[in-house]
C-alpha cells in the first residue's frame, strides 16, 4: 500500500511540471525573477518555450536562434522597454516560428526587429526611432499586425525574396518610407494606417503583392509603386498627400475602389501598361487623374470631384481606354495632348469649365475615338477626325472638333460649353451657329474656311481666334462683350475679314500679332477699350470700317500696314475724328504708334453711297 501511495505522488508532480519543450521562464529587470535580462533567458530555453517579461528597461541586444515567444507576464500593466541608447540592434529572429508581443523598443540605429526566418508572428508592439522598425529579408510566412511605429526611419520593410507575409493593421507615424516592400513577392499589405510619411507605402521591384484596405495620410507619395507587376490595390484611403497614387514603370496594376483626396495629384501613371484603374473616387485634387508615357490601360468607372486643375488628361499615351467616368466641378474635364489611339466613351461631366481639349503637334496626336456617348450637362462632345464631307446642322453640342476633316458644312448649331475647333481642317463652311458664353471659335493650322454668319458673344477668351492659319474668310459675324478679343489672329496671313460686328469686347475688337497680308474691310468696331490693335505685322490693308467711340480707336505698332486704299477708294470712319468728304482729302486721321488714315470718311458707311 505505502508503494501505491509513493507511485501515485511521483505521478502528481509529472503532471504539474510544464512539457518538455514548452516551459516558462520570467525576466524581470529589478532582479526579482530568476533571470534579469532577456538574453539568460533565451540562452536557457529550448524551442517552443514562452519567456515572460515583467515591466522594466532592458539595454541589450536579443537573439533569438530558437522558436521562442516574447510577451508581458500576465497581470502586469506597466511598459516593457528594450532600449538601444544608440546600438545598433534590438532583437534578432534567426530561428523560425518565434513570436514578440507586448514590447516596446526605442533608439536603435538599426532595426528594432531583424527576421530572417519564417513564420514569425510580431504583434501588438511599440516601436520608435529605429532604422527600419522591422526588417524581414528573404522570409517567408511572418505576420506582422497591430504594431504602433513612429519616427523610424522606416517602418516595415520586407527586403530581397520576402514572400507570403502579413502586414496588418500597423499604425505608423512618420519615417521616410513607412512601409516598404522591395524586390518582394506574393505579400499582403491590409489594413494599415499610415500618417504623415514621405513615402506611405512603397512598393519596389516588387509582383504579386495585395494592398487592400490601408488608410494612407500626409507625405509626399501616399501610395507609389515603381517597377513592379501583378499588383492589386483595393479600397485604400489616401488624403492630403501631394501624390495620392502614383504608379511608375509598372505593368498589370489594378487599382479599384480606393479613394483619393485634398492632394496637388490624385492618381497617375507614368510609363505604365495594362492596368485597370477603376472606382477611384478623386476628390478636391488639384489634378486628379493624369496618365504620361502610358499605353494599353483601362480608366473605367471613376469618379473625379471637384478637382482645382484639370480632371483627367493624357500626354504622349497611347491605346489607353476612358469608359464611363464621371467629371463634376472642375475648370479642365478631358485634355488630351501628343496622344494617339485613345477611345473615350460614356463618359459624363458637369459643372466644368472647358470638358475637352485635344492638341498636337502632328496629324497623329489627334487620332482618337471620342464619340457622342461623352456628355456635358447631357449634350454631345462632337469630335470627328480625318473625316470629309460631313453636314453637322441643327444640333445642341456641348462641344465641336474638326481634327483634319474637310468639306464639312457646320450650320445652325449651338455649342453649350466649349468650343468650335479646327485643327488641320480646310476647306469647311462654318454657318450661322451660337458659340457664346464658352470659349468661342478656334482656328489651328486651318486654311481656305468661310466662317460666317456666327453669334460668338461673352465668350472666355476671344470670339474668334486664328493661329498658323491662313487665307480664310471670317465675315458678318457678331463678336460681342467677349473677355478678350472679338476677333484675333496670331501668325495668320492672307485672311479676309469683313462685314463683322465688333462691339464691347473687353480688350480689342480685332488684334493681330506677327499676321501679315490679311484684309480688314466692312466691319463695325465698337465700344472696345481698343478697337483694332495690330502688332509686329506688314501688309494688311484695312479699310471701310466703322471705328466707333472705342477708347483708343486703333494702335499700329512694328509694322508696315495700310489704313487706307488711296484717294478714290479711302480708308475707314472714325468717330472720334473730323472729316470732309466721303472719303476726305486733307483731314488725316493719326493712328497711334505712328500710321495715318490720309483718306478717311466724314459719314459712317460713307463708302456707301
Amino acid at each position: 500500500m505505502l508503494k501505491l501511495w509513493s507511485i501515485l505522488c511521483i505521478i502528481l508532480v509529472i503532471c504539474l511540471l510544464p512539457a518538455e519543450g514548452a516551459r516558462t521562464y520570467i525576466v524581470d529587470d529589478d532582479g526579482f525573477a530568476n533571470y534579469k535580462t532577456i538574453g539568460e533567458a533565451v540562452v536557457v530555453a529550448n524551442n517552443g518555450d514562452t519567456i515572460y517579461i515583467k515591466p522594466g528597461t532592458y539595454s541589450e541586444k536579443v537573439t533569438l536562434n530558437k522558436t521562442l515567444s516574447l510577451k508581458p507576464l500576465t497581470g502586469e500593466t506597466g511598459p516593457i522597454i528594450l532600449r538601444g541608447d544608440g546600438s545598433e540592434m534590438g532583437i534578432e529572429i534567426t530561428a523560425e516560428g518565434c513570436s514578440l508581443e507586448g514590447l516596446m523598443l526605442q533608439n536603435f540605429t538599426g532595426p528594432a526587429i531583424s527576421i530572417s526566418s519564417r513564420g514569425n508572428i510580431i504583434q501588438q508592439n511599440s516601436i520608435e526611432a529605429a532604422s527600419p522598425a522591422i526588417l524581414v529579408t528573404g522570409s517567408e510566412g511572418n505576420s506582422i499586425t497591430k504594431n504602433a511605429i513612429k519616427d523610424c526611419t522606416a517602418g516595415v520593410v520586407l527586403w530581397y525574396g520576402s514572400a507570403d507575409n502579413t502586414v496588418a493593421e500597423n499604425e505608423i507615424e512618420g519615417g521616410s518610407m513607412p512601409i516598404l516592400l522591395r524586390e518582394a513577392g506574393k505579400n499582403q499589405v491590409n489594413g494599415n494606417s499610415v500618417r504623415d510619411g514621405e513615402i506611405g507605402i512603397h512598393l519596389m521591384n516588387s509582383s504579386l503583392i495585395s494592398v487592400a484596405g490601408n488608410r494612407v495620410e500626409g507625405g509626399t507619395f501616399g501610395i507609389r509603386i515603381y517597377n513592379s507587376s501583378s499588383i492589386q490595390i483595393y479600397n485604400d484611403q489616401v488624403s492630403g498627400s501631394t501624390y495620392g497614387l502614383y504608379l511608375m514603370d509598372s505593368s498589370v496594376i489594378e487599382a479599384q475602389d480606393c479613394s483619393v483626396a485634398d492632394g496637388k495629384f490624385g492618381v497617375v501613371l507614368e510609363n505604365c501598361s495594362q492596368s485597370l484603374v477603376k472606382g477611384i473616387i478623386s476628390e478636391n485634387n488639384e489634378r486628379a487623374l493624369g496618365l504620361g508615357d502610358s499605353y494599353g490601360n483601362a480608366i473605367v468607372g471613376n469618379s473625379i470631384i471637384s478637382s482645382n486643375d484639370s480632371a483627367l488628361e493624357m500626354i504622349y499615351s497611347s491605346g489607353n481606354n476612358l469608359a464611363s467616368n464621371t467629371i463634376t466641378g472642375s475648370p479642365k474635364g478631358i485634355i488630351i495632348v501628343e496622344s494617339n489611339n485613345n477611345v473615350l466613351e460614356n463618359n459624363s461631366l458637369q459643372d466644368v469649365d472647358w470638358a475637352l481639349y485635344v492638341e498636337g503637334t502632328s496629324q497623329e496626336g489627334f487620332d482618337n475615338s471620342i464619340d457622342k456617348s461623352n456628355v456635358v450637362e447631357g449634350k454631345p462632345i462632337a469630335y470627328y477626325y480625318h473625316q470629309s464631307g460631313e453636314m453637322i446642322e441643327g444640333q445642341e453640342l456641348a462641344h465641336l472638333t474638326l481634327a483634319y476633316c474637310d468639306g464639312f458644312t457646320v450650320r445652325g448649331n449651338t455649342i453649350t460649353n466649349d468650343a468650335i475647333f479646327l485643327f488641320g481642317s480646310h476647306g469647311n463652311q462654318i454657318l450661322e451657329n451660337n458659340v457664346s458664353s464658352c470659349y468661342g471659335m478656334r482656328l489651328l493650322d486651318s486654311k481656305d474656311n468661310l466662317v460666317s454668319q456666327n453669334t460668338l458673344d461673352m465668350n472666355r477668351y476671344s470670339g474668334v481666334f486664328l493661329v498658323n492659319s491662313d487665307s480664310n474668310e471670317i465675315s458678318e459675324n457678331t463678336a460681342r462683350e467677349n473677355n478678350q478679343m472679338g476677333i484675333s489672329l496670331f501668325n495668320s496671313s492672307l485672311n479676309a475679314i469683313f462685314g463683322n460686328t465688333l462691339d464691347r469686347n473687353f480688350e480689342t475688337g480685332i488684334w493681330f500679332n506677327i499676321s501679315n497680308g490679311n484684309q480688314v474691310s466692312s466691319n463695325n468696331v465698337s465700344d472696345n477699350p481698343v478697337g483694332m490693335l495690330v502688332l509686329n505685322s506688314v501688309q494688311n490693308q484695312v479699310y471701310h470700317n466703322n471705328f466707333l467711340e472705342n477708347k483708343v480707336q486703333a494702335e499700329d505698332r512694328g509694322g508696315d500696314n495700310s489704313w487706307d486704299m488711296g484717294n478714290v477708294t479711302g480708308g475707314n470712319y472714325w468717330s472720334d475724328h473730323m472729316a470732309k468728304g466721303n472719303p476726305s482729302q486733307g483731314w488725316p486721321k493719326i493712328i497711334k504708334g505712328g500710321k495715318i488714315d490720309s483718306f478717311p470718311f466724314q459719314d459712317q458707311n460713307g463708302w456707301m453711297g
